[in-house]
């Protein structure tokens, strides 16, 4: 089988204090605006090409764990092993400071200068996978909606013929997801928090609730 090669652009390089043990990423000027609506505090993902292990590490299909020769050799997929086809890495860090066109992040042993392909905002949901009442082909992912850092997603609802027998304490109803963290709301939970809101609504004052009426084109 022929493969064709493709390319990977970095979007960013690893830049390596180690007097002040800082760590941060360089992001290149052409993609600064691909950054906006991180924050500080936001946990990523990072994926980077591992730019020194080229050549006949590239080969190196089976390893022994952890550079260990007590561990019995292991193929690369089953390890975190920088000798790979591919040299992907990939890490979990979070961001302590934006400055510029900087990210402050955790320590990591990449070296100075390592490209960083590309940068993902970590997802509890899809980053640490475990069992929840809704599936992802359940989620209607189409009609969620972000407000801050809360993300409702609501549970698409083609199971009919499946529903009287349901009471609204055991129908998972929406995904809520608050920052990286993700839980579900029953039927009952999110009637139970669409009422709070509406007691929040009530409790703003008249002044803040007439601006947003005008705002939304209603008179006051």
């Amino acid at each position: 089988m022929n493969f064709e090669p493709f390319k990977i652009l970095p979007v960013g390089y690893i830049r390596k204090n180690e007097e002040l043990q800082e760590a941060h990423i360089e992001i290149l000027p052409e993609f600064w605006e691909a950054v906006e609506g991180l924050r500080e505090g936001d946990w990523i993902k990072l994926v980077l090409w591992f730019h020194e292990s080229e050549g006949a590490k590239r080969k190196v299909l089976k390893v022994h764990p952890y550079g260990n020769p007590k561990n019995p050799l292991t193929g690369v997929f089953a390890t975190r092993s920088p000798y790979r086809p591919n040299p992907i890495a990939l890490y979990t860090v979070r961001i302590h400071r934006i400055e510029g066109n900087c990210l402050y992040i955790d320590w990591i042993d990449a070296i100075d200068g390592t490209p960083v392909v590309d940068i993902k905002i970590f997802v509890e949901r899809y980053d640490c996978p475990k069992e929840v009442p809704i599936e992802e082909r359940e989620a209607n992912i189409r009609k969620g909606r972000m407000i801050g850092e809360v993300n409702l997603i609501p549970r698409k609802s083609e199971h009919l013929d499946e529903l009287e027998e349901v009471s609204p304490e055991d129908y998972d109803a929406v995904i809520l997801e608050i920052g990286p963290k993700t839980t579900t709301l029953t039927a009952k939970e999110l009637v139970e928090l669409i009422e709070t809101l509406e007691e929040a609504y009530e409790s703003l004052p008249v002044e803040v609730k007439d601006k947003l009426r005008r705002r939304e084109g209603h008179s006051p």
